[in-house]
């Protein structure tokens, strides 16, 4: 019955069946790489300075932070907790390795006292949603 009828020969098969392999292989390498940078991707900064400084007429509140992480930097704040009120530094979008710094003269009703510490609450977001807070204190110079 099946006189005549030709099949493809083992060596073809094979080559076949080896292509099919490699490519289902490459395709796995490529979704479980992607899916593993994706999640290694870290937020992380490096505080460079926080200054409140106050003189007899003037105060000067400062904040210089650095991205260290692998991830770009949506939004930064710095937030420092006064004697009354709070001084809050809008830091904006930090790329990765890059620093930034704000800083603002005599913060509307906000008042420290010069050689006490002061909490400091810095807020960071990511594009994708990610965010991080880090806690410290100040020491008021003047």
């Amino acid at each position: 019955m099946n006189r005549g009828k030709r099949g493809i020969s083992p060596l073809l098969a094979t080559i076949i069946l080896i292509a099919i392999t490699v490519g289902a292989g490459l395709v796995i390498y490529n979704l479980f790489f992607s899916t593993a940078s994706r999640m290694s991707a870290q937020l992380s900064i490096q505080v460079v300075s926080v200054d409140v400084v106050k003189t007899s007429s003037q105060m000067l509140v400062s904040a210089t932070i650095k991205n260290t992480g692998n991830k770009p930097i949506s939004s930064c704040t710095v937030t420092i907790y006064g004697d009354s009120g709070t001084a809050t530094l809008d830091l904006g979008s930090i790329d990765v390795g890059q620093t930034k710094s704000a800083s603002i003269r005599n913060p509307d009703g906000f008042s420290v006292t010069s050689g006490k510490t002061y909490p400091v609450k810095i807020t960071v977001q990511a594009g994708d949603g990610s965010r991080m807070d880090k806690s410290l204190s100040v020491l008021c110079t003047g």
